[in-house]
C-alpha cells in the first residue's frame, strides 16, 4: 500500500485556513486534542498490523471530526511597555545625564539620527556653559524657550525651561520631560548654523519638532510608553482632580503625542505647528494655546 497520498492530505488539511467558529459551529479545541489524533492515524499508517481497509477507517475517522473542530491557538500576549517614574523631582542635571543613558544604549544597535545626535550633545555642550536654567517666569503652556539676540551671531543663546517641568518629571520621568530640552537645543544648534532664522518661524520649528519626535522614538519606539503615561494620568485625576501637577502632565503627555504622531513628517509638523499658534508675521505663539515644545 502507498501511504504518501495519505501524509500530503494530513499536510494539507493543517495548511488551509481554520474555519470559523460563527461561520459553521465548529467547536474550538485544543490544539493538542489535534495533535494527538494526529499522532494515533501516524501510529496506524505506520504500523504493519493495519491493512489498508483499517487505515483508511481511522483516516476517514479523522477527517470527520476534523470538519467540526477548530484548533484554538492560544494568541501571544502583549505587554505595555512602560517609562520607569520614581517620582523624583526633575532638573536639568538629571535630564542631561538620563537622556545620555538612553541614547547610548539606543546607539548601540541602531544608527542615529545626525540632526538628533548634534542636538543632543549641543545640549551637553550648553550646559556645561551654564546656558540652559530653569525660568519660573514662563507661561504656563510654555515648556520651554531659545533666547538669542538676532543681531549677533557670536551669540550662542540661552535655553530656559519651565520650572514647573522639574515637577512634571515627577509624574513622567525625566527622559521625556528631556523632549523640552532637545526641542530647544535643535534650535540653539540651528541658530549656531546659521539655520535658524527669526522671519522662517514655521521652518525654525520644523526642524526642532523633527527632532523631539526622533527623540520620542528613541525613548518610546512602540508608542506604550506615552499610551500609558496617558491612561495612568487621566486616572489619576479621576480620583484626584485636583491634582494640577497631573493635569499639567496630561497636556505635556497629549501634546508629546501628537508630535509623534506626525510620524516627523513636514506636512504633519507644519499643520501641527500652526494649529499649535506658530506664525511667520510675530514669530511668537500666543498665551491662549496648548502647551508646545
Amino acid at each position: 500500500m502507498s501511504r504518501m497520498p495519505l501524509v500530503a492530505a494530513l499536510v494539507l488539511a493543517f495548511a488551509l485556513p481554520a474555519r470559523a467558529q460563527n461561520d459553521d459551529g465548529a467547536v474550538v479545541v485544543p490544539i493538542s486534542a489535534v495533535a494527538a489524533d494526529v499522532g494515533q492515524l501516524h501510529d496506524a499508517v505506520a504500523s504493519p498490523n493495519n491493512n489498508e481497509t483499517f487505515v483508511h477507517a481511522d483516516a476517514a475517522a479523522f477527517f470527520d471530526r476534523l470538519q467540526g473542530r477548530t484548533p484554538g491557538f492560544r494568541p501571544t500576549p502583549h505587554y505595555m511597555d512602560r517609562e520607569p517614574v520614581d517620582g523624583h523631582v526633575g532638573t536639568v542635571d538629571g535630564m542631561l545625564d538620563t537622556a545620555q543613558k538612553r541614547w547610548d544604549y539606543f546607539k548601540q544597535c541602531n544608527v542615529p539620527d545626525e540632526r538628533l545626535d548634534e542636538a543632543i550633545k549641543y545640549a551637553k555642550a550648553m550646559h556645561g556653559a551654564k546656558l540652559i536654567q530653569f525660568d519660573p517666569k514662563l507661561p504656563e503652556n510654555q515648556m520651554g524657550e531659545f533666547r538669542y539676540t538676532k543681531d549677533k551671531r557670536d551669540d550662542p543663546g540661552a535655553i530656559k525651561l519651565n520650572a514647573r517641568l522639574a515637577l512634571l518629571a515627577t509624574r513622567i520621568g525625566e527622559a521625556f520631560a528631556y523632549a523640552t530640552v532637545v526641542h530647544e537645543a535643535a534650535h540653539a544648534k540651528a541658530w549656531k548654523d546659521g539655520r535658524l532664522k527669526p522671519e522662517t518661524t514655521i521652518d525654525n520649528e520644523v526642524e526642532a519638532y523633527r527632532a523631539q519626535y526622533e527623540w520620542l522614538k528613541v525613548i518610546d519606539p512602540s508608542r506604550d510608553r506615552l499610551v500609558v503615561l496617558h491612561s495612568t494620568l487621566k486616572l489619576r485625576l479621576e480620583l484626584h482632580p485636583e491634582d494640577k501637577v497631573s493635569l499639567l502632565s496630561l497636556d505635556y503627555v497629549s501634546h508629546l503625542l501628537q508630535v509623534y504622531d506626525t510620524k516627523g513628517e513636514e506636512a504633519a509638523l507644519k499643520e501641527l505647528i500652526k494649529k499649535l499658534g506658530y506664525s511667520n508675521e510675530d514669530g511668537v505663539s500666543p498665551g491662549a494655546t496648548p502647551i508646545r515644545a
